[in-house]
């Protein structure tokens, strides 16, 4: 068909000048309904998709769909034709849609265990990949409101992002759909107050008096209040290590390590820092994912310091130089900002944490302490609930130092 021949020239574009294109509409809100089967190790999703045209003729919307099961879609309560393999479910539209007309396409789907989607016998939870249960346009670039219902089984106790009005859960700013999550399942429960905070624990880990703490530190070096009335930590079955709006999935063992360890808090101040860097300010793309990693890596490492001494921080940031120059060794170095990628898949690894990390380091050393920390929290100002790209950390650091710093940022980030 036509329209839908359209679309590899897109991605043909794209491959010719790095990452990719982005797709030629904008996701204004996901309202979601999910009935999850522990049993069956499935769940049955239906997604209403409030979508606008960015170009004069928007014939067919392409969207990310992982190994999920599209049972139907529709159009104005009509059938489109669509296409679905790959991971992408392809729909051909009624009749084009003009630039800044707005569409909606409703879609049942099954989605089962997958990379973004983990089912154990009494729980089940979200990690980064939301196209695993969620047909979206699973991309940084395209910001989207929530509203997601969930069916609990009997006696789970359930997590998601955003705010709970006592039927959804609602991100209510546009958000990047990865930060989109839940978890659900036989948690125990706790909750404490911070600053007018909740903080709500689900699994057996005692951790409010250190998230309190973490918190207040965070507010205090980026001059910016937590953003949000509560915070959940989930600690699950698994390996999962996963931030989202308001919620951060952590592994049952984490938990249990800081039992006896109650020193061990870089997982727990990294996986919050994220609040400030990815949710309340997003990288732009993947191309300056850094900007989310490398920052809660460093201010992890900083919380260490003020936790524990100069020594602590010291070994954190020798961790991640040491991490680094392998990388380096292996011939893998590269550009914090980094454009020549496809896929997410691409842009992670030890260069955002660790050189990011390490980068900032020197930054702090070179600027002096309070220079470094004034740039921080004018950075955390000027963006807040804005995409950003490494020139809006460097002009922000310009103007804290008075000095031109594009050589530093040239050997390090471009």
């Amino acid at each position: 068909m036509k329209p839908l021949a359209a679309l590899p020239a897109l991605a043909l574009a794209a491959a010719l000048t790095g990452a990719p294109l982005p797709r030629p509409y904008t996701v204004e809100h996901y309202d979601v309904h999910l009935t999850p089967d522990l049993a069956a190790q499935r769940i049955g999703g239906e997604v209403t998709i409030r979508l606008r045209s960015q170009i004069d003729r928007l014939d067919a919307v392409e969207l990310d769909t992982g190994s999920l099961e599209i049972s139907s879609v529709l159009e104005n309560q009509r059938a489109p034709y669509f296409e679905h393999n790959g991971g992408r479910l392809i729909v051909d539209l009624a009749t084009p849609a003009h630039k800044q007309e707005v569409r909606t396409l409703t879609i049942r789907y099954m989605a089962r265990a997958a990379k973004g989607l983990v089912f154990y016998p009494d729980q089940i939870y979200t990690s980064f990949f939301t196209h695993d249960w969620l047909p979206s346009n699973d991309r940084p670039d395209d910001r989207a409101t929530l509203r997601l219902v969930i069916d609990p089984p009997p006696h789970a106790k359930v997590a998601a992002s955003g705010r709970f009005d006592g039927t959804a859960w609602l991100v209510e700013s546009p958000t990047p759909p990865f930060l989109f999550a839940f978890a659900l399942g036989d948690f125990a429960e706790s909750t404490a107050q911070a600053d007018g905070v909740t903080l709500r624990t689900l699994g057996k880990a005692n951790v409010s008096g250190p998230t309190a703490e973490v918190l207040r530190f965070f507010a205090e070096r980026t001059g910016h209040a937590y953003p949000g009335a509560s915070y959940t930590q989930v600690f699950t079955h698994g390996q999962v290590e996963q931030e989202a709006v308001g919620l951060t999935l952590l592994p049952e063992s984490y938990g249990e390590t800081l039992a006896t360890h109650p020193e061990d808090l870089w997982l727990l101040a990294h996986e919050l820092a994220h609040q400030w860097y990815a949710v309340g300010i997003q990288c732009k793309d993947w191309s300056d994912f850094w900007l989310n990693e490398g920052l809660a890596t460093f201010m992890a490492d900083a919380f260490l310091e003020h936790r524990y001494g100069k020594t602590r921080y010291q070994q954190e940031i020798q961790r991640s130089r040491t991490l680094y120059e392998a990388q380096v060794a292996q011939g893998k170095d590269r550009p914090l900002s980094y454009t020549d990628w496809q896929t997410s898949d691409q842009v992670g690894g030890a260069i955002p944490y660790h050189k990011g990390a390490w980068f900032l380091a020197e930054l702090r050393r070179q600027l002096t302490d309070a220079v470094f920390w004034q740039g921080i929290r004018l950075y955390t100002k000027d963006n807040w609930n804005k995409p950003v790209v490494s020139n809006d950390f460097e002009r922000s650091m310009d103007t804290a130092a008075h000095k031109d710093l594009s050589k530093l940022f040239a050997r390090w980030v471009f």
